[in-house]
């Protein structure tokens, strides 16, 4: 961040279009997590690899006591200010509450795309081994060098 702070240094940028806030006041109990260094927008702005995709917005932190286990049992309420306008590229947005797995989040492409190409390099190394065995010289045939070995000089 700026020595003169964050307004001073962004006193020459204007906000984008649909953001409520500038940049400097994204957070204003915390005024180191403003700016780029925001958790918040550094997750907003990261590219989604694809076309349906979540977004972290909060964690729960299990070593405050009574979230040990996760969220305590009982009703919660989200505040949403829409301020964003999805609809001109028919979007949708949704509030999903949700755990990771051992291997990541809860969309399945990835994982079923890892064990379909395992599966088409192991079949892959399958056949060539099947090929190097059945019509590749053997190791003798390598090796076994005689006085009437035929040889031409490069």
């Amino acid at each position: 961040n700026a020595p003169k702070g964050l307004q001073d240094a962004f006193k020459d940028f204007t906000k984008p279009k649909y953001w409520q806030k500038h940049v400097w006041e994204l957070d204003p109990d915390d005024q180191n997590n403003n700016g780029y260094q925001n958790e918040d927008l550094i997750v907003w702005m990261r590219t989604a690899a694809l076309p349906t995709f979540r977004k972290l917005y909060r964690r729960v932190d299990h070593n405050i006591s009574g979230f040990m286990d996760g969220l305590m049992r009982g009703k919660y309420e989200l505040l949403v200010n829409y301020t964003y306008d999805v609809s001109h590229f028919d979007g949708s947005k949704r509030m999903i509450l949700s755990t990771t797995s051992l291997i990541g989040g809860k969309n399945p492409f990835l994982g079923i795309a890892y064990i379909v190409v395992g599966c088409l390099c192991l079949l892959l190394g399958i056949t060539l081994l099947f090929i190097h065995i059945k019509m590749g010289k053997s190791t003798t045939e390598i090796i076994n060098v005689t006085p009437r070995t035929p040889w031409t000089p490069q």
